[in-house]
C-alpha cells in the first residue's frame, strides 16, 4: 500500500483498521507488537560487574604519594628553619612554641616568598593536569 496510507494507520489504528487487510508491511509488525512478552526470572548471581566495580584499582598509590608529599614538605620547612623534626613535633604540643617555630620559619622564607609560591603553584597544577590526564574510571572506561 502507499506510504500515506501506513501512516493514517499509524497515526489511529481502530479508525483504520481495515488497512491490515490490504498492507502486508503494517500487519507484520501489528503481529510483532501484539506478541506477549515473557518474562523470566533473572539469575542475579550470573551478572557481570560494572567496569567501575572491578577489585583491581585501588587509589592507594595516590594516597601514599600524597603522604609522602606532606612529609616532604614538612621536612623541607624543618630544614629551612634551621631546626629538627623532632623539636618541631615538640615546640608543636605547647601553643607558645608553635607560634615561635611559625616565626622562625616565616623569617627564614620571606626573603624566597615568591619563588616558593611559584614553585608550589607549578607543583599543584602539574599534579592536576597529570591526573585529568589519566584514563577515566566509570561508565565511559
Amino acid at each position: 500500500m502507499t506510504d500515506d496510507a501506513c501512516q493514517r494507520y499509524a497515526q489511529d489504528p481502530e479508525a483504520h483498521a481495515g488497512h491490515l487487510a490490504v498492507c502486508e508491511r503494517c500487519r507484520e509488525i501489528d503481529d510483532v507488537l501484539s506478541t506477549p512478552v515473557v518474562h523470566r526470572p533473572i539469575a542475579i548471581e550470573a551478572l557481570p560487574l560494572a567496569p567501575w566495580e572491578e577489585a583491581g584499582y585501588r587509589a592507594w598509590p595516590l594516597v601514599a604519594g600524597g603522604a609522602v608529599v606532606v612529609l616532604a614538605v614538612a621536612f623541607a620547612l624543618c630544614a629551612a628553619a634551621g631546626i629538627s623534626i623532632v623539636q618541631a613535633l615538640a615546640t608543636g604540643v605547647r601553643s607558645d612554641g608553635a607560634r615561635a617555630v611559625i616565626d622562625v620559619v616565616d623569617q627564614k622564607l620571606r626573603p624566597f616568598g615568591p619563588f616558593v609560591f611559584a614553585a608550589l603553584f607549578l607543583i599543584v597544577n602539574t599534579i592536576l593536569v597529570l591526573l585529568l590526564r589519566r584514563a577515566p574510571r566509570g561508565i565511559d572506561a
